[in-house]
């Protein structure tokens, strides 16, 4: 005779508890933020300071900025030479008024000075350097075409929500937390920093090692501990070759033609009250003898102050900054950018 039991009374059914998700997440959040703690007071114990990514996502962003500036508010265009050996502060307790710097590694200052003319009505004082082969870069070579399209692409790039979003994370979270040095505990980095392994033939060092360079939010460099260690040296070396191979590979700009845009853009500036200045900044080691080669002074820095009218400061003309030397060849350190921008303030100033 049939069963009358049904299936499901012939199978054994667990209670399940019920699951504390809450405090598991809960628990999780608490661990996560005790370990990201730990590593931030760990990396302020070892002089690691809240840095921010100098790409051009970040000088697009900052470009922004400068549109809601006060019109006669001083700007600086140049390369990284001018993000290293301009110091801000010096500048402001000099003059007492914030500059703005525009500079941006590897970039050629021209494209700026132009984009200044044509797309801000501002008037005031311009900062404007000249670097040899930097300044006058084929825009074929990558580190010069990136500022050009960045410009070229200004107007379209406003109404970019990812680009305005990653400059808002930045600012809160990049600025803040040491942690987020985006190469501070990469597997990559940390394996890079313990066993030091010598750079590759053509490899361009990793600019932003982030026990050796602070970036700041408002686009300065420093030095936060000595380049002068040989590996650091070397790395440094390895880029600035990789940087001078590129632009003894491609034929420079052609010089009348570059002057010929500059005095054009120089005259809008001045129909508006501004003023450009031209500011050569120390080099030392390989990078003198590579410029006095390719770009003597008699060539192009005098043929620019000459052909423009425009003022400029030469580091080698004046006896406080003369013997300034970069100890990697292109970029000052903090002691001796206060000393090379009290200097030009002082230019600006007497001579006004």
């Amino acid at each position: 005779m049939p069963s009358s039991t049904s299936n499901s009374d012939m199978y054994f059914q667990r209670e399940i508890p019920s699951k504390p998700i809450g405090r598991v997440v809960w628990g999780g959040m608490a661990l996560v933020l005790i370990m990201l703690t730990a590593l931030e007071f760990e990396a302020r114990g070892r002089g690691i300071l809240p840095s921010r990514d100098l790409n051009i996502s970040f000088w697009q962003n900052y470009r922004f900025g400068l549109d809601s500036q006060p019109s006669d508010t001083t700007v600086l265009f140049g390369a990284s030479r001018v993000t290293f050996g301009f110091d801000q502060d010096t500048w402001e307790e000099m003059t007492g008024s914030r500059p703005y710097n525009l500079a941006l590694h590897g970039a050629s200052s021209l494209p700026m000075l132009h984009d200044y003319a044509t797309n801000t009505d501002m008037n005031g004082t311009v900062i404007c350097s000249i670097s040899g082969g930097f300044t006058l870069a084929n825009e074929k070579i990558p580190f010069s075409e990136r500022i050009a399209k960045a410009l070229m692409e200004i107007n379209k790039n406003r109404y970019s929500f990812a680009l305005r979003a990653e400059d808002f994370t930045g600012k809160a979270l990049q600025s803040n937390f040491a942690i987020l040095n985006p190469h501070l505990y990469s597997p990559a980095e940390l394996i890079r920093t313990a066993i030091r392994l010598p750079a590759r033939q053509n490899e361009i060092a990793w600019f932003h090692t982030p026990y050796l360079v602070h970036h700041t939010d408002d686009n300065q460099d420093y030095f936060i501990n000595d380049p002068l260690d040989k590996y650091s040296l070397e790395e440094f070396d390895k880029l600035h070759d990789t940087a001078l191979q590129y632009m003894d590979r491609y034929e420079p700009r052609d010089l009348d033609e570059a002057i010929e845009q500059i005095n054009n853009d120089v005259s809008i500036i001045e129909s508006r009250g501004g003023e450009v200045i031209f500011v050569r900044f120390p080099i030392s080691r390989f990078f003198v003898d590579w410029e006095r080669e390719r770009f003597p002074r008699e060539r192009c820095w005098d043929e620019i102050i000459r052909r423009t009218g425009c003022r400029g400061f030469h580091y080698l003309d004046n006896e406080n900054t003369k013997n300034l030397f970069p100890p990697d060849g292109s970029h000052l350190m903090p002691d001796e950018a206060h000393i090379f921008t009290r200097e030009l303030a002082k230019f600006v100033l007497q001579t006004n």
